[in-house]
């Protein structure tokens, strides 16, 4: 799921030759590109690329500046492989912290070492970071050197590798101090990738760090994770902001990873310096020395200077691709099942979807991708239209009526730059076939007036034009919790209003769905599957989700589509109803012509025609899906089989 874009660049010859150069070559990026930095092999000399500037905006391409450290010929015998002259102990479970800067990785070591089976250490791959780096100035580099081994083969045989008295190993690493090293040891070991959001890293860039793209170390962090994957070794993302936030819950996940049990010693420690520290501590650890524990009221942000937003944004894709991978990222509240009017369900009801495709804009992105920008006006203020189509048998239900009443939506909200038919069927197709969807896929088509210059209900800051979401999931009519289409559904009356056409005319099929939403929550309290809404005078008009039928003496009857959206599949009933010879009334009707009625059922795109057996206590009928209801239910069902767009 790791799509990265590797930028190669070319250098001189003759400058690679000579020790410690610097060269300076410009890239190109697109809007939106994930930017890599990988290690790069120059005619054999390695090298590693930093990134000073950023990436593209609205389209304008911007330069960005790559710098390369091409390494000297005699610190490439350092980087020799992993080759264990004894096979490791492999009865101590090791975990391989790689950590970006400033990202709690002290504070994990501290948790881990509260473990009375746990052993830590503390990066001990600095000396040979710090020997790649010549040029990086560190006030007690020579006492590390002294004290350190800067052999990094050697440390990973004999440290990250090497003998361990205890269950545990927890070893704290750097990303960026991975460079040149044979990863192999990674597939036998438990790999623990500690990241966190480069707004809150850079912001102290000035105080300590030399300001690029390296220095966040989330380019090495995403090479390191791509290795992992690649080679299915054992390997984890943490948050460093949901850890502060939410630490056993992230703790309790991080231990079940590594298959150890969790010890509510790991969320405290005392304060002060500890004798596991490295010997750099003083200079980097003093608001770790002065923590007690994990605390996410510590203040953790200061002000990004202008001069290094550039930075923030040609770091943060590579941290949005880790975050997705993050343990303990959501916050899941309730039990494992969803209950809705009585029915207990998995709270991803179809496994199916947790890894689809959904179209945004102007492509397919992963699900864990898909999002629209915060000054979207679907977000800003619920200003966007929407569609739900389903697919039967190969071929998309009713896409011409769906798309007429998208476009008149649009135009009745005097949407700008609205993409054409062409355009939103052929995003429609791309998501199907992606996916794989060719029958029990439903999809909400989402049509959005776009993204803002700044916040505002103004129209007039959307200049972008619309903006398109097809988000296709496996829904199959008969797995819909609300609509159990053959025992029927409960409803109850709601207290609210349907909108009149005086406020908001239901006809528009807009995306603020307040006046449904808040119907919905009374059906759930009294554990129904619906509510229905009457209109202002107190004839009733459809439920919050879907339109109304009863059946009364042999007669199809359903309000008139005043108060209401007229439904696709509505009048789709209407027509199958009258071509059986069956009489159709549309007309007003009161809520006393429900609760006596001899059937009722429900009509819209998710559940096609789903009985109604019972509403606000009275029972419909004898109780059960009625002969007309079957009936009709037995047509639209052959209609779905032969109708439609093929995908």
């Amino acid at each position: 799921s790791l799509l990265l874009l590797l930028l190669f660049a070319k250098a001189d010859a003759g400058r690679q030759q000579r020790k410690g150069i610097h060269g300076v070559c410009s890239l190109s990026l697109e809007r939106d590109a994930a930017l890599c930095c990988p290690m790069l092999a120059i005619r054999g000399a390695a090298a590693m690329c930093t990134c000073r500037a950023v990436v593209a905006k609205n389209g304008e391409e911007l330069k960005i500046f790559a710098h390369f450290l091409l390494l000297p010929q005699d610190l490439r015998a350092s980087v020799t492989g992993y080759a264990a002259t004894t096979p490791p102990d492999m009865s101590t479970k090791r975990i391989q912290l790689f950590a970006s800067p400033r990202s709690l990785s002290t504070a994990l070591m501290y948790s881990f070492a509260q473990r009375p089976d746990t052993h830590v250490v503390d990066e001990p791959l600095y000396a040979y970071h710090l020997g790649l780096n010549p040029s990086i100035y560190r006030p007690y580099r020579d006492q590390l050197m002294a004290a350190q081994s800067a052999d990094g083969a050697a440390v990973v045989r004999d440290v990250l590798m090497g003998p361990c008295d205890k269950p545990v190993a927890f070893y704290k690493n750097i990303g960026k101090q991975m460079v040149g090293l044979d990863w192999s040891f990674l597939k036998e070991c438990y790999s623990v990738i500690l990241v966190r959001n480069p707004v809150h890293v850079i912001a102290k860039f000035s105080e300590k760090a030399e300001a690029d793209l390296d220095e966040t170390g989330l380019p090495m962090l995403v090479q390191i994770l791509c290795y992992l994957h690649k080679h299915s070794a054992k390997v984890c993302v943490v948050d460093a902001d949901v850890l502060a936030a939410r630490p056993e819950a992230v703790l309790r996940d991080l231990c079940r990873f590594v298959d150890i049990p969790f010890v509510d010693s790991m969320l405290h420690w005392q304060a002060g310096p500890k004798p596991y520290d490295g010997l750099w501590a003083s200079h980097w650890y003093g608001s770790t020395h002065r923590s007690t524990g994990f605390d996410a009221s510590e203040s953790r942000q200061s002000q990004v200077p202008t001069d290094l937003m550039p930075l923030v944004t040609a770091a943060y894709p590579f941290y949005m691709l880790l975050k997705t991978h993050a343990i303990a990222s959501k916050v899941v509240t309730g039990s494992d099942t969803i209950e809705d009017h009585g029915l207990q369900l998995p709270r991803l009801p179809d496994e199916r979807n947790r890894n689809i495709l959904v179209w945004v804009g102007d492509g397919l992105c992963p699900r864990e991708y898909a999002a629209m920008s915060v000054f979207d006006s679907s977000v800003q203020g619920g200003d966007a239209v929407w569609e739900g189509v389903r697919v039967y048998g190969g071929r998309i239900f009713h896409l011409d009526q769906h798309l007429r009443r998208l476009f008149a939506s649009a135009k009745a909200m005097a949407f700008e730059n609205v993409p054409s038919a062409e355009f939103i069927t052929n995003a429609i197709r791309a998501t199907l076939k992606a996916n794989g969807m060719t029958d029990g896929a439903h999809m909400r088509l989402t049509l959005s007036r776009g993204e803002k210059t700044t916040s505002s209900m103004n129209p007039k800051f959307n200049v972008y034009g619309c903006r398109l979401i097809v988000l296709a999931e496996w829904k199959p009519v008969e797995g819909a919790a609300t609509y159990d289409n053959s025992k029927g559904v409960r409803l109850v009356t709601a207290a609210n209003r349907r909108n009149p056409p005086q406020c908001v005319d239901s006809k528009i099929h807009h995306c603020n769905l307040i006046n449904n939403i808040l119907p919905k929550i009374q059906a759930n309290v009294a554990n129904a599957a619906d509510a229905i809404m009457l209109d202002t005078e107190g004839f009733v008009s459809e439920t919050n989700a879907t339109n109304l039928f009863c059946v009364r003496s042999g007669v199809l009857v359903t309000p008139l589509a005043e108060f209401c959206l007229p439904g696709i599949t509505r009048a789709t009933v209407m027509e199958i109803a009258r071509a059986a010879g069956i009489a159709v009334e549309e007309r007003r009707v009161s809520l006393f012509e429900f609760h006596t009625a001899d059937e009722v059922f429900t009509t819209g795109t998710m559940g096609e025609l789903t009985p109604v057996t019972e509403i606000d206590g009275r029972q419909i009928g004898n109780g059960e899906r009625g002969p007309v209801t079957k009936t009709i239910q037995e047509l639209f069902r052959a209609r779905t089989q032969t109708e439609g767009v093929p995908i």
